[in-house]
């Protein structure tokens, strides 16, 4: 936040922060980075100074054998102090903002190392029980709330289904004409100091959604290996069968904001729980009202050292689920027909090598091409 702090000390406007970005951008070096971050904050903190009228902002995280993350580095190699850290962020980007309050929603998703349990205990010792609060998947199967309707154990969610609860925990209190409901992942990888780039948009733009996207010309994002593959044949699949997202790309990016008023709405009835639930939130978003989501360019600075989805390339299972929402959300046609049934029959088996074999046509084309590019068929794939 030193850089940050120098930033705002200078007074430049948001406009001119912009354009220090575009600058910096243009120039494409990686020590850029950091400072790229900064100003990305500092506009946040900008935006949180000139709200004038009360606004609530929620925020959840869905915790799964996060035991040894939550923990500090010096307790644990793999220790990330994420909660704290997470409470010290949004702290500063609203302090001295007395129109702003704020509460941070922490789900335990069924964790067997009592993820939950370590975080109230961390809530307990540093006096945070008035802004953070543990709810439990298995609390919500077991009463039976609605977000947990179709739920009969935690291991039918995979993040989804807590994150869900926790967006519909986070309605249930009126908290006045703006608030806005946000979810983000466990880890440090998104900084919530730019959390004001996703509520702006809600609160002035006439915005029902505003998602993070590390796929913008001014996104900065630090990440160990390279973009593959794998990612763009799963876009260039679900662009087959999503129709309504338009130019939106990087669904899976764990920093989204909704207006409270459409949660209810959007959470009714959601085919899936796992980790594809993402696109059924955005989709029924956009059918609620069209044209209604907003991409934000975010700084995302991967934070994989005990990362818990690395080791889950869900794309299989994600493709299988986004097939129904098609079947359930859209009037049916032929070429969706076609790789709605493809998708259907493939096992781990096919998958696999169909993953060692993805169409050139796809692998050399950016992502942003495939909500118009179609020219890759199921045939092709054989």
């Amino acid at each position: 936040t030193e850089a940050v702090e120098s930033i705002l000390n200078k007074g430049y406007s948001i406009s001119e922060i912009e354009k220090f970005e575009d600058e910096l951008i243009a120039d494409s070096n990686n020590n850029n980075i950091f400072i790229l971050l900064a100003l990305k904050i500092a506009k946040s903190k900008i935006l949180a100074s000139k709200i004038s009228e009360p606004l609530f902002i929620s925020i959840v995280f869905a915790v799964y054998k996060e035991h040894n993350r939550i923990k500090k580095n010096s307790e644990h190699p793999h220790g990330e102090d994420f909660l704290l850290k997470k409470v010290n962020q949004m702290e500063w980007l609203f302090k001295d903002q007395p129109n702003i309050n704020w509460e941070l929603l922490i789900v335990d998703d069924g964790c067997p190392e009592d993820s939950g349990k370590i975080a109230q205990s961390i809530i307990d010792n540093n006096q945070l029980n008035d802004k953070v609060h543990v709810l439990y998947l298995s609390d919500a199967i077991e009463k039976n709330l609605h977000p947990a309707k179709s739920i009969n154990t935690t291991s039918d969610s995979q993040k989804g289904g807590s994150i869900v609860y926790g967006m519909w925990h986070a309605v249930q209190k009126n908290r006045g004409d703006n608030h806005v409901v946000a979810y983000t992942d466990a880890d440090l990888s998104t900084h919530l100091g730019q959390l004001m780039l996703l509520a702006d948009p809600l609160i002035n733009n006439d915005k029902l959604a505003a998602i993070g996207s590390r796929r913008e010309k001014k996104s900065v994002v630090i990440k160990k290996g390279t973009r593959n593959d794998r990612g763009k044949m799963f876009i260039y699949l679900w662009k087959r069968l999503i129709p309504n997202l338009g130019d939106i790309i990087d669904t899976q990016c764990g920093f989204k904001a909704f207006r409270a008023e459409i949660v209810s709405e959007i959470i009714a009835d959601l085919i899936e729980k796992k980790f594809a639930f993402d696109i059924e939130l955005l989709l029924k978003t956009q059918l609620f009202k069209n044209n209604s989501i907003t991409k934000v360019a975010i700084a995302w600075i991967d934070s994989e050292e005990a990362s818990t989805t690395t080791d889950i390339q869900p794309y299989l299972p994600m493709l299988k689920q986004i097939a129904k929402m098609y079947k359930k959300y859209f009037d049916k046609n032929e070429l969706s027909n076609e790789f709605a049934s493809f998708i259907e029959l493939l096992n781990d088996e096919k998958f696999n090598k169909l993953l060692r074999n993805i169409p050139k046509k796809i692998t050399e084309r950016e992502p942003i091409e495939f909500t118009q590019y179609d020219e890759v068929r199921v045939s092709d794939f054989h």
